[in-house]
């Protein structure tokens, strides 16, 4: 009985540690920020899931926009969360104009967000002649003024040639690194503590691990106390 407590003991030492120390820093999250934080994508790649897909895309200004998991990236990064499927995406000027169905974004040349402007119809597709934006809701054709933040609807008839965005899906590397900051969003390091805590960052493996290390500790307190008494 003393060895098989004293090898559990051992054996156990490691899960120990972790579930002490990561339920320190439990208590404290909010304080250090952890809920709002983005786990690191190695960390994600432990628990074995599929990236969510890239929604939209489109490129504009030498910049490659695009969607995943209701979040907008520009060459990767996130630019804002609550984005809807792109329609287009342009470069007039000094400023890159990105539309979903019923917003506009404009942003600087690197895809950095400078402002938002909510339109008052659906946007289905978005184009440019000679530096100017225009927008079709599938019924008609509206210029969009990106300076004074307006929509001015104009006569078909008079509209020249328009040169519509075309959707085109990022590469490889950055369709993952896209997919590995959207899920970055849902686990957090707050979730992932917990996972570590219960063992379930570990799927099938961990959890049983935190079952062992539980009977463990169960039979620790019982031989610790029968060897104890027979002691006194």
């Amino acid at each position: 009985m003393r060895r098989t407590h004293r090898v559990l003991g051992v054996s156990s030492l490691l899960f120990l540690v972790l579930i002490a120390l990561t339920g320190l820093i439990l208590n404290h999250a909010d304080d250090l920020g952890l809920s709002r934080t983005a786990a690191a994508p190695w960390l994600i790649g432990l628990y074995g899931v599929d990236l969510p897909p890239v929604d939209s895309a489109f490129s504009a200004g030498g910049v490659q926009f695009a969607t995943s998991a209701e979040t907008l990236f520009a060459n990767g990064d996130e630019v804002l969360k609550d984005a809807d499927r792109l329609t287009g995406a342009v470069a007039v000027d000094d400023v890159i104009v990105v539309a979903t169905r019923d917003e506009f974004f404009i942003t600087d040349s690197t895809g950095a967000l400078i402002e938002r402007y909510t339109a008052d119809l659906s946007i289905k597709q978005m184009g440019t002649v000679d530096q100017r934006i225009y927008i079709s809701d599938g019924e008609g054709i509206a210029e969009f003024d990106a300076h004074q933040m307006s929509l001015v609807a104009i006569d078909n008839g008079s509209v020249p040639d328009i040169t519509w965005s075309q959707p085109g899906l990022p590469d490889a590397a950055q369709v993952r690194q896209i997919g590995l900051a959207a899920l970055g969003q849902a686990l957090n390091w707050e979730r992932v503590l917990l996972d570590v805590h219960s063992g379930r960052i570990l799927p099938g493996l961990g959890r049983w691990l935190a079952d062992l290390t539980a009977l463990a500790l169960l039979y620790m307190c019982g031989t610790g106390i029968v060897l104890w008494t027979r002691r006194r």
